[in-house]
């Protein structure tokens, strides 16, 4: 499930692709998670594709997360599929604003295989 604009998934797989890696946001106490803002009772984990657009949401009540790599092929192989089992939606490249799109583990996988 997707909302009606996919170009911000896109511009992540691509982005990600070139760099070879996915950041996240990580600290002693573990990774941002945040609710879902479409579907209720669901957690949203937001990737980035570059490290400087993750490091934007290290202020406020996130001061204490620092931007994380994780290697592509780890992040589609394993990460993915944890997340996925685990029902997990992904928000990549969330803006400013920590809004965007939210897809599911399984879908942002077959766009990495198949683009």
């Amino acid at each position: 499930m997707t909302t009606e604009n996919t170009a911000p998934v896109e511009h992540f797989v691509d982005a990600s692709r070139q760099t070879g890696a996915i950041w996240g946001l990580h600290c002693k106490d573990g990774w941002v998670i945040c609710d879902s803002a479409i579907y209720e009772g669901t957690d949203v984990m937001p990737f980035w594709s570059t490290r400087e657009a993750a490091e934007i949401h290290c202020v406020d009540e996130w001061s204490e997360f620092a931007p994380v790599a994780i290697p592509l092929e780890e992040f589609v192989d394993d990460w993915l599929v944890d997340l996925a089992n685990d029902a997990v939606m992904l928000g990549p490249d969330w803006g400013d604003d920590l809004s965007g799109e939210e897809i599911e583990p399984r879908e942002l996988a077959e766009k990495f295989v198949l683009q």
